[in-house]
C-alpha cells in the first residue's frame, strides 16, 4: 500500500504519541498549565501530545491515521503540519484567554478537530469549485461538514465547565473542540478557494 504525505506524517505523529504516553515523568513539564505557558513557551504546543492515559493516547493516535487517510487528498505536504500547529496554538490561546478557569489541559483531540474541519471544508469547496453539485459529490463532505459542527455545538458546556468522562478518568474539554474546529474550518476554506489539483482517490 503506497502511502501519501498526510498519511506518513499521521503515522509518525501517532508514534510520537504513543512515545511520549510512555514518557509519564515529563507529562507535567508539556501539559498546558494556566499561567505557565508564558514563562514555558513550548507548552502551547507540548500540551497537545501527551495524554491522560493510554486510551486517550491510542484513541487519538488511531483517529489522527484515520482522519488523514480521509483527507490525504486535500492535504499536501506542509498544509496538515500547517494545521496542526495553528490549531494548536489557538487553542492555547483561546483556553488561556477566555477561560482562565481551566487549570490544566492534555490531549490531541482539540487539533484533531482543526484537521477534520481543514479537510472536510476543503473537500467540500473544492467539489464545488469543479462545478460537481450532484447530489453524489456532495452528500459526503456535506455530511461530514454539518455533521461535525452538530457535534461540536452540542457538546458545549455552560462557561467554562469540564464535563467528566468516565472513560477518560477526568473531565473532558471541550472548548478545545471548538477552538480547534473553528481554526481547521478557516484553513479549510483558504486551501479550498486556493487553486489546487482535483481531489483524487486515495492510493491503495
Amino acid at each position: 500500500m503506497q502511502l501519501a504525505a498526510a498519511e506518513r506524517q499521521s503515522l509518525a505523529g501517532a508514534a510520537l504519541l504513543l512515545l511520549l504516553q510512555a514518557a509519564t515523568p515529563l507529562h507535567a513539564s508539556l501539559q498546558y498549565q494556566q499561567g505557565l505557558v508564558a514563562h514555558e513557551p513550548w507548552r502551547a504546543l507540548t500540551a497537545h501530545l501527551v495524554h491522560i492515559n493510554w486510551t486517550h493516547a491510542l484513541i487519538n493516535a488511531a483517529a489522527w491515521f484515520i482522519v488523514a487517510r480521509l483527507f490525504a487528498p486535500e492535504f499536501t505536504r506542509w498544509r496538515q503540519p500547517a494545521v496542526l500547529v495553528a490549531s494548536a496554538l489557538a487553542i492555547t490561546v483561546s483556553l488561556a484567554l477566555l477561560h482562565p478557569t481551566i487549570a490544566w489541559y492534555r490531549g490531541f483531540s482539540g487539533v484533531l478537530h482543526g484537521l477534520f474541519f481543514a479537510g472536510a471544508l476543503c473537500w467540500l469547496l473544492r467539489t464545488l469549485r469543479a462545478g460537481q453539485t450532484s447530489l453524489r459529490a456532495l452528500w459526503l463532505p456535506v455530511l461530514l461538514v454539518a455533521g461535525g459542527a452538530i457535534k461540536v455545538a452540542l457538546e458545549q458546556p455552560g462557561g467554562s465547565a469540564t464535563p467528566y468522562a468516565d472513560w477518560l478518568g477526568a473531565g473532558t474539554v471541550p472548548q478545545a473542540h471548538l477552538a480547534g474546529a473553528l481554526t481547521g474550518a478557516l484553513l479549510g476554506v483558504i486551501f479550498g478557494l486556493t487553486p489546487a489539483t482535483r481531489r483524487q482517490p486515495a492510493a491503495t
